[in-house]
């Protein structure tokens, strides 16, 4: 769930091998049955990037209904409780540490339930304390802060340790590079003032914004970190080519401490890893424009004790930055605020609470009414959760969320490919057309099957093949009672089919059929992209009239219930249409 928690995971684990102990990570998310844990991974990122309005209901729900946490914490130990204990009981740990909301749920129920028998810490990475992120079950907080410590230990009641954060020790100031050697391999001239501009692993949130804002000011350099998100990356680098403006943009780095030091703020939008990585090493952090639910907590809760400044505007934004990025009381004032935050290795928090008395634990009582309540809730959390997995990602995917998307430049253009038989790939009058209007052929494992030959001509004369899905008779609809990540993990198997049948990569999908969030989650996975059309042309031998199309509309056209003279006559009508409408055909490749 980006890289803050599994960078925690990862500094206590140095910090417990620095001290002569073995330490094991696991992933969380791979616990639970059936992927659900790629699916929630995949959700969360969905709904970070397209619909944050979502994700900030959803995240601040728990404040109004902190009665329902505990049914939460029993539904996440239910699916993941049995690999969990495998992964304890063949470690055979003295303490188990949880740097995640979820696995802290799952722990603290095992312990108060009895099943876990070594104790359990919950290490908060965030200033924000969501009331998922505790339970009374577990045995030590531990909080990177005394604001999040204060407020775990009043939820709670358990003992709750302000230890500070867990960062990596390359950005401790022993560790970090001279400033002059940074700036000189970034290319960073003595007198310019860089604010290095992050956005997390996913480069989610107002990254052009905050670029935009910083770059027309004109007394800063912009050094954007995009992340993983290469299409980011390129939008960044062209605004600052339109703009004429001096910037540096980089995608993933693992050059981040010498990037602070040759610095002189960061602007962020999370209070995240990488903050709490800049106040380590020195840099003063100012957030910008925050993404949803926890970024509002973290960065509003960083501003009020000082260690960090948020910014509520562009204006706001370049005044913040004007100040800090120039000496003086200010920016000492709170680079020294956010490095008193590390009074500790929080790996010695963690082996006190091994010697710390455990409170006795017993299974949990069961009521009928608690039993009642927590299979209602349950019952109605699973709809929710499977209606928004399956019905609410089609219908996010046909809104344009998640899926390929039209070029920002072209207005004349319209996208089309067309789904075949394997007698109409053979067709030479077929052929021709496509190769005529530069389609993309769409076509499933079985079509490939028995029309290789015939594709892979098309192939050498530059056209486009697409993955139509797993292989099917044509003209039989897929079989919507198949479990939907059977469905998806068979039109990826197809994709990869497709590609060696024709010794050409198949890099996008067209799945004809409803999506769901195993589709998101396989395809990402397989480095595919999701093509949705919105129009869907059936082959009609009988139109006359031309067909209406609109610029910037993805179309595909559907010939398998058609013969190949009645295709090849409505792919003539439809090239007419375009010239009518003064279009220009795409193959669905160009799409972003």
């Amino acid at each position: 769930m980006g890289a803050g928690h599994d960078g925690a995971a990862r500094t206590l684990a140095e910090q417990f091998g620095a001290a002569g102990h073995t330490a094991e990570v696991k992933d969380f998310l791979r616990s639970g049955p059936l992927r659900i844990g790629s699916a929630l991974r995949m959700g969360y990122e969905f709904e970070l990037r397209h619909v944050p309005s979502a994700y900030d209901a959803t995240y601040r729900l728990w404040y109004r209904v902190p009665w329902l946490c505990p049914i939460v914490a029993w539904l996440v130990t239910f699916l993941t409780r049995r690999r969990v204990m495998r992964w304890v009981d063949s470690f055979d740990p003295w303490v188990v540490v949880s740097t995640y909301p979820l696995s802290t749920l799952c722990l603290g129920h095992l312990r108060r339930t009895g099943r876990l028998r070594v104790p359990a810490v919950n290490f908060i990475t965030d200033f924000g304390v969501h009331p998922l992120w505790v339970h009374r079950g577990v045995d030590v907080n531990l909080a990177i802060h005394e604001l999040p410590a204060q407020v775990a230990a009043r939820r709670t009641g358990r003992q709750t340790v302000f230890t500070g954060p867990a960062v990596a020790a390359r950005f401790h100031p022993d560790r970090l590079p001279a400033r002059s050697e940074a700036r000189a391999r970034f290319g960073i001239g003595p007198g310019q003032r860089a604010v290095l501009i992050v956005a997390g692993s996913w480069g989610v949130g107002n990254v052009a914004g905050t670029f935009s804002a910083v770059a027309r000011d004109g007394r800063f350099l912009p050094v954007v970190v995009c992340g993983r998100d290469e299409r980011l990356q390129r939008h960044v680098q062209a605004m600052a080519e339109v703009e004429s403006a001096e910037a540096l943009v980089l995608g993933w780095t693992d050059e981040m401490p010498a990037l602070m030091v040759a610095c002189d703020a960061l602007v962020e939008n999370a209070g995240g890893l990488t903050s709490l990585e800049a106040m380590s090493a020195g840099l003063p952090v100012v957030s910008f424009d925050p993404i949803a639910g926890h970024g509002v907590e973290n960065t509003t809760a960083m501003d009020a004790v000082g260690v960090g400044r948020l910014a509520r505007d562009p204006a706001g934004l370049v005044a913040l930055l004007a100040e800090v990025t120039e000496p003086g009381p200010d920016r000492d004032a709170q680079i020294a605020r956010a490095r008193a935050m590390f009074r500790s290795p929080p790996a010695e928090s963690v082996l006190d609470a091994i010697a710390m008395p455990v409170a006795p634990t017993s299974p949990a009582r069961r009521r009928i009414g608690v039993a009642v309540r927590a299979t209602v809730a349950t019952m109605v959390m699973a709809a929710i959760a499977w209606s928004g997995l399956t019905t609410g990602v089609a219908m996010a995917a046909y809104a344009g969320a998640g899926v390929a998307h039209p070029a920002h430049n072209p207005q004349a253009v319209a996208y089309l490919g067309v789904r075949l038989t394997a007698a109409e790939v053979g067709d030479p009058t077929v052929a021709a057309a496509i190769r005529r209007m530069d389609l993309t052929v769409v076509v499933d494992e079985a079509t490939v099957e028995r029309a290789a030959p015939a594709l892979r001509r098309l192939v050498a004369d530059g056209v486009t093949v697409a993955n139509g899905g797993a292989a099917n008779p044509p003209g039989v609809i897929r079989d919507d009672n198949e479990l939907p990540w059977d469905q998806a993990a068979s039109d990826v198997r197809a994709g990869r089919q497709i590609s060696a049948l024709l010794d050409a990569p198949v890099t996008q999908a067209v799945p004809g059929r409803r999506l769901t969030a195993w589709d998101l989650v396989d395809c990402g996975h397989a480095h595919t992209s999701i093509v949705v059309p919105n129009h869907i042309l059936h082959v009609r031998p009988s139109s006359e009239g031309p067909i209406h199309l609109a610029a910037r509309d993805i179309y595909v056209i559907d010939g398998r219930g058609a013969s190949p003279e009645e295709l090849a006559t409505y792919l003539h009508l439809l090239n007419t249409s375009l010239d009518q409408a003064q279009l220009t055909s795409e193959p669905l490749a160009t799409l972003a």
